[in-house]
């Protein structure tokens, strides 16, 4: 299995030039082809194993890798659902990759890890200071999320970030309630909520107002945040 850097450094290679959103959507689709490959190396390691003709493996082969629905939730297959700690796991993956992206943003437009930002201290991704580090009169505190919004993300940006960036590909989870909540919380802040421009595209009028931004703006907000102390 690639390491998360892996994965970030094989898709950026296959498209040096890739803005956030493709780039997010390459290191996705390289993580799912390794899951997928994962479970079709156990299953044919298992079959190999059997007594079986070459007919009946390919059957049993098709029907042990057919995804499946359970509770409304899909998975991959029915091992997918029989073990949580791997489909976990590949959910701390998909986050850190959510990061890898981002963090790559922010160096592309100048900023400079451990000067102009820090990763992971006081409960959140990304801190971002103005002028910098070493002397700091101001911080945006940056929360990454991946592809889902989820109530909690919405509640706890208060707790977790200054603003909220993410791949948020449902439009349908940006419910006016939702809008509402992290829209009076990025005022407070100073900050918005940065999300991909098909998705944002898809809310019209909704989200005229409410502190809803292109995620291809975040990077250069954070940059006009170190130089200036605003976005």
């Amino acid at each position: 299995m690639l390491s998360v850097e892996e994965i970030f450094n094989k898709a950026l290679k296959q498209n040096p030039k890739a803005d956030l959103n493709k780039l997010h959507r390459t290191t996705f689709l390289i993580m799912m082809q390794k899951k997928q490959k994962y479970y079709q190396s156990k299953v044919d390691t298992f079959l190999r194993k059997q007594n079986l003709d070459e007919k009946t493996k390919n059957k049993l082969r098709k029907a042990m890798l057919k995804p499946v629905k359970i509770d409304d939730i899909e998975y991959s297959n029915f091992m997918e659902e029989a073990s949580r700690r791997i489909s976990q796991s590949f959910q701390t993956v998909s986050g850190n990759l959510a990061e890898y992206v981002i963090e790559r943003e922010l160096n592309l437009a100048g900023l400079i890890k451990n000067q102009h930002y820090v990763k992971r201290k006081d409960r959140t991704d990304f801190i971002i200071y103005y002028p910098n580090i070493k002397n700091q009169k101001m911080s945006h505190r940056i929360e990454v999320k991946n592809v889902k919004l989820r109530e909690r993300a919405a509640r706890g940006l208060a707790f977790d970030g200054d603003s909220l960036v993410g791949f948020f590909d449902d439009s349908k989870e940006f419910t006016t309630n939702n809008i509402e909540i992290i829209g009076k919380q990025c005022k407070k802040t100073g900050g918005y909520c940065y999300i991909p421009p098909d998705t944002l595209g898809k809310l019209g009028d909704k989200a005229k107002n409410k502190r809803l931004k292109s995620n291809k703006e975040f990077a250069s907000d954070m940059k006009e945040f170190v130089r200036t102390g605003i976005i």
